[in-house]
């Protein structure tokens, strides 16, 4: 029962629904440009890949955790409603770069506040809480506006849901290796609807010249998901810091293919050094959680 519950309410069936959605969206894409219209639907393609992915996670969520208590007792709860209000920025995402900002700067603020409320609580100090809170906010801000870049930054379209598939899985095997293989379900999630996405892509690549699938709409939900999964595994689980650390400037190379040395390699060796460069950070990661939870190490006795 457990192993149905986690494969196929927890993996399969949300992959079903992102590529349904995902398959959804790229219908009405296509209906709009062969009839030559921007009308359209009036649902912009970040909305819909926002829904695509929220919509995967929330049924994922449901299917390992149930319907989430409101309001949440305990930071994993967060996550659904993240998802939800990932989905709903991504409809609004493309409307204002002023709102977009403030946005970003509220939620990056308030975020810490909700998520670890306990251990403002009851761990941290007045004078420890304000520096931690300011430290976050200003991780999670950063990391919101690297996710962002990333869809117009790496070099290949379908790098976009190769690269969040590859951190999803690092996310998993860390918070797996580090004990909490609640969070690392979670994990699994997001590695489920990023291979769907990642196939999808490559489906579209093959089919058009236009095979982009992650506008900026898409970022909300990518940056809350990832940013809450994290600090649950960093506050409330026992994820090494340096892993922690490692995840989160990963993307900082994905900048490594703008160097023009870089670019003269061509677009498909370029693409592979800009993916390699990312997942370094990741796999290193990987290996400090391996190493800090001793298990290769000999428990013998002799």
């Amino acid at each position: 029962m457990l192993i149905f519950k986690q494969l196929i309410l927890g993996l399969f069936l949300p992959a079903v629904v992102t590529g349904g959605i995902l398959a959804f969206a790229r219908f009405l894409t296509s209906k709009e440009e062969r009839e030559n219209t921007r009308s359209g639907t009036g649902i912009s393609p970040g909305c819909l890949i926002a829904v695509a992915l929220g919509a995967g996670y929330i049924v994922g969520y449901i299917g390992l955790e149930g319907l989430p208590p409101f309001p949440p007792r305990e930071g994993v709860h967060w996550l659904c409603y993240f998802a939800v209000l990932g989905v709903i920025l991504g409809c609004f995402w493309h409307l204002s770069l002023w709102g977009r900002l403030l946005v970003q700067v509220v939620l990056s603020i308030v975020i810490p506040r909700f998520l670890l409320n306990s251990v403002f609580k009851y761990t941290w100090g007045q004078f420890e809480g304000i520096i931690w809170w300011v430290c976050l906010a200003a991780a999670i801000f950063i990391f919101w506006h690297l996710v962002q870049q990333s869809f117009t930054t790496l070099i290949s379209t379908a790098s976009v849901p190769f690269v969040y598939f590859g951190l999803s899985g690092g996310t998993a095997l860390i918070l797996a290796v580090s004990g909490t293989l609640r969070l690392a379900q979670h994990g699994g999630i997001l590695v489920a609807l990023f291979a769907v996405s990642w196939i999808v892509t490559l489906v579209l690549q093959r089919r058009s010249s236009n095979g982009s699938l992650f506008p900026p709409g898409a970022s909300p939900v990518v940056a809350l998901l990832l940013a809450g999964i994290w600090m649950n595994g960093y506050f409330f689980e026992e994820v090494p810091t340096a892993s922690a650390i490692l995840l989160l400037i990963s993307l900082l190379f994905m900048h490594i293919g703008r160097i023009e040395a870089i670019q003269r390699l061509g677009v498909r060796r370029s693409a592979l050094v800009q993916i390699a460069a990312i997942a370094l950070p990741v796999l290193i990661a990987i290996g400090v959680a391996i190493a800090h939870s001793g298990l290769f190490s000999d428990n013998s006795g002799y």
